[in-house]
């Protein structure tokens, strides 16, 4: 393929078990592909293994650490001095913590690297996206035990990691749905995928804290092939060109939780992150 008419595909996380998988499938596709990892991370190795396996007209890397906003800025400044458009971005990269994390503009960790960050990028690479672009974002089934805490993305006084996770999940998929909304006439689309319980380090460190964790999930954890085959699909698929702001899983659309775009948590949520990306860490 003419490495004029390849497709610009940009995949954040690109070293977790997920993003390996999406990063090759694209590759092979006929992608080239921005593999984001951040920086000094082991990730990179295997970022620049692919770089030297099939060539950097077909792959190149993008450093960015999504727990810093001044990272994701710096990171969307240099994507876009170096493309003139985006034809792919999967928004792949997350995170569950074990402890309570604070970032340098304080905010809670998940809230950043799982919700802010992705959509800060996203909306700092806009102008890259045109007709027919697409965008992923990774979410969760967590996002139905979601809620969003009047405080919001600030810390809490007691922590729980999965009520943190899923607060971020829920908050990302505010914002994807708003994104959708408002870049629909543009036809840029944005959708959300339910990879499901993957087999990634998260879930083996789970099983090595917790031994009972192995017998719990055995039945519904799946391998990252199948996990990612969903996020693949819908950053190729002609079946689904035009679709935004839906929620897939397993290649089908799935039901959102009633009323979700219409509760407040959406407004708050977005409002919060123009202000942040208006008037920066200063409000």
């Amino acid at each position: 393929m003419n490495s004029n008419n390849r497709k610009i595909a940009l995949v954040t996380g690109a070293n977790g078990g997920l993003g390996r998988v999406i990063s090759r499938e694209l590759i092979k596709s006929g992608c080239r592909v921005i593999l984001s990892c951040r920086p000094g991370s082991e990730g990179m190795k295997f970022c620049r293994s692919l770089v030297s396996e099939y060539g950097e007209e077909t792959v190149s890397v993008l450093e960015m650490d999504l727990s810093s906003l001044d990272s994701v800025r710096q990171a969307a400044l240099i994507l876009k001095d170096k493309e003139d458009h985006l034809d792919i971005l999967v928004n792949n990269a997350g995170m569950l913590g074990w402890k309570p994390e604070i970032t340098p503009e304080g905010y809670e960790m998940h809230n950043v690297v799982n919700c802010l960050g992705p959509v800060t990028f996203t909306w700092l690479v806009k102008p890259l996206l045109g007709r027919g672009s697409r965008v992923i974002n990774t979410v969760s089934v967590m996002l139905r035990r979601g809620k969003i805490p009047v405080y919001f993305p600030l810390p809490q006084e007691k922590f729980n990691r999965f009520e943190r996770y899923a607060c971020s999940k829920l908050a990302f998929t505010l914002c994807s749905i708003r994104m959708a909304s408002l870049w629909k006439e543009e036809g840029i689309c944005v959708n959300m995928v339910d990879p499901g319980i993957v087999n990634t380090p998260i879930i083996k460190m789970h099983k090595w804290v917790d031994p009972l964790a192995d017998v719990f999930f055995r039945p519904v954890i799946r391998q990252a092939p199948r996990g990612a085959s969903t996020t693949v699909y819908l950053a190729l698929d002609p079946s689904v060109e035009g679709v935004s702001g839906k929620l897939f899983k397993d290649r089908k659309p799935v039901r959102l939780p009633s009323g979700l775009s219409a509760i407040q948590s959406l407004d708050s949520v977005w409002s919060f992150f123009i202000t942040l990306n208006t008037y920066g860490n200063k409000q």
